[in-house]
């Protein structure tokens, strides 16, 4: 059995191709998820049954180790009962210390070298990186080398592969054709990579882009802590939307005809898509951020006068997709059922057990 833990919101959707594709196989697994941002309403919306364990930290350095340890014992709790032999993640620390503590191998998942990433180096079996990422600079960041190992392509071309464009979407939404969306996400204030200079720009682009009536400008926020970052005055404008309920991410972006981001899965989502995308994320750069800088897919704004020039405009929408990197949920599926496999017969790791547990 395989156990994988959802800890943040992006991590649905990119786990559930490859969710889909174990049960396609008969394989068992274990699905874990932290309450935070949209990430229980994702499991809900998609009928994806799971068990819900612990909660954010929040900013505090000092809350956060504590949250560490109360969920690694919760998830350790739960997950006990089950025959488990390979946990899988995408950057869960709680989920790791768990796994670490009932010996479980552990598959660590991560696309963005600048992360924390001590305990992964120090208690993770494998690093699963997209090969995109130069090893100089997986090297230079500190990852432990000796554990890494890659897939092709970005992540987000897991999930992306089954998109299907809905043509009804904008209208459930009640915004009309003729309005300009844009779609803007706040930086992520709890996030150990904030930069308040993120704030300023986030601002800046709702301030410059609602003095436009013929705008909406719909704020996709993880917590209630980034909205208030927004005055009362600009909050109450009638063409600022707040998203108040789960939906599918991906035909909000579709949908968009600009994309402004203080998060870089969403900027790397509608960049794939080819959605004009602009990042206000300053703190240390991804390298597939840059790559996809690159590519003239997205634009890094850093300074007020930037905001001031990204074009305003309505795009074409079309209604069909065509993905760009197929089969990867299938050949991610392989490569963890073969480390699965090769540990399954080593015989069980889990941690001993006395009539009282």
């Amino acid at each position: 059995m395989l156990w994988f833990d959802l800890d943040n919101s992006p991590h649905v959707p990119l786990f559930k191709p490859i969710l889909e594709e174990l049960s396609r196989r008969h394989v068992d697994f274990l699905l874990t998820a932290r309450a935070h941002a949209q990430t229980k309403d994702l499991l809900e919306m998609w009928h994806i049954r799971h068990s819900l364990v612990g909660i954010h930290g929040g900013k505090s350095t000092f809350r956060k180790i504590g949250n560490l340890v109360h969920r690694s014992l919760a998830l350790a709790l739960v997950a006990r009962d089950f025959p488990i032999s390979l946990s899988v993640s995408h950057g869960s620390r709680s989920h790791l210390m768990a796994s670490t503590i009932m010996r479980i191998p552990y598959v660590w998942m991560n696309d963005y070298e600048f992360t924390e990433k001590g305990l992964a180096n120090a208690f993770a079996d494998y690093i699963l990186l997209p090969d995109l990422i130069p090893d100089s600079r997986a090297i230079a960041a500190g990852f432990n080398m000796r554990k890494v190992i890659r897939y092709s392509g970005l992540k987000e071309e897991i999930y992306l592969n089954i998109f299907v464009p809905d043509p009804s979407f904008r209208s459930s939404l009640d915004i009309g054709s003729s309005n300009t969306l844009v779609t803007i996400r706040p930086p992520s204030v709890t996030a150990n990579y904030h930069n308040t200079t993120s704030e300023d720009l986030f601002l800046r682009c709702l301030s410059r882009f609602s003095a436009n009536p013929t705008v909406i400008c719909l704020i996709v926020n993880r917590t209630s802590a980034e909205l208030a970052l927004i005055p009362p005055a600009m909050r109450a404008k009638r063409n600022i939307r707040i998203l108040d309920h789960a939906i599918d991410g991906l035909q909000l972006l579709w949908h968009s005809d600009l994309v402004v981001s203080g998060g870089g899965t969403m900027n790397r989502e509608a960049a794939l898509l080819g959605v004009p995308t602009f990042s206000i994320f300053t703190g240390r750069r991804p390298y597939l951020d840059e790559y996809l800088q690159e590519q003239g897919r997205m634009t890094f704004i850093q300074s007020s006068d930037q905001v001031d020039r990204i074009p305003l405009e309505k795009r074409s929408i079309g209604m069909e997709y065509r993905p760009g990197n197929p089969g990867l949920a299938s050949s991610i599926t392989d490569l963890l059922l073969d480390i699965h496999q090769r540990h399954s017969r080593k015989g069980p790791k889990a941690m001993p057990r006395t009539a009282d547990t």
